[in-house]
C-alpha cells in the first residue's frame, strides 16, 4: 500500500493491491498519482505478507 504524502504520522492508504484464492496475481505497478502543487513529498510504501510481518519505506520526491 501507499502514502502520496506521507507527514510523518499516521500512514494514510491511498493504494493498494492484494492477492486471494481467486486473484492470485499481484498487480505491481501503482495508479497515478498527481500532486496539486510544487513541492517536497515524502512517499511510504507498506508491504505486508501472509504472515502479518510488515515492512516500510521512505522515499522523499521533489514536485517542480
Amino acid at each position: 500500500s501507499v502514502d502520496w504524502n506521507y507527514r510523518d504520522d499516521t500512514f494514510h492508504n491511498e493504494w493498494q493491491e492484494f492477492r486471494t484464492k481467486k486473484k492470485k496475481t499481484l498487480q505491481l505497478q501503482s495508479i497515478e498519482h498527481h500532486y496539486e502543487k510544487p513541492g517536497n513529498y515524502k512517499v511510504m510504501v507498506k508491504v505486508i505478507d501472509v504472515f502479518g510481518n510488515d515492512t516500510t519505506t521512505i522515499k522523499e520526491v521533489t514536485v517542480a
